[in-house]
């Protein structure tokens, strides 16, 4: 964990200073929301102009878009979309054909 930290661009350098002068270090979880956090920050006070990073990014490379297993690219779901059916009025939780299609496999073994 020390070496990712000391590994990061200098736009984080205080944050590191922060993480690795406490004692015991926190969890690696703790560790990249505070990461990504500070990322958030930093890349609003670029688009506000108070901060001239050209990329305010923890990784020094360019994100990619995630895939599933199926090669569909992640997307945001709207607050009353189910992320499995993409249907509106319900959650993932309480999707009808979610649930038939555990109903199917439970059946199956």
């Amino acid at each position: 964990m020390v070496q990712f930290l000391t590994a990061l661009r200098s736009d984080f350098e205080g944050l590191r200073g922060s993480i690795l002068h406490r004692s015991p270090l926190p969890s690696v979880d703790s560790i990249v929301s505070e990461l990504l956090a500070e990322e958030i920050c930093l890349q609003s006070y670029s688009e506000k102009g108070i901060l001239s990073a050209s990329n305010p990014s923890v990784l020094s490379v360019h994100s990619k878009p995630f895939f599933n297993h199926q090669n569909k690219s992640y997307t945001k779901v709207g607050f009353d979309e189910c992320s499995f059916c993409k249907q509106k009025g319900h959650w993932k939780a309480q999707c009808p054909k979610l649930r038939y299609q555990n109903q199917v496999w439970k059946s199956g073994s």
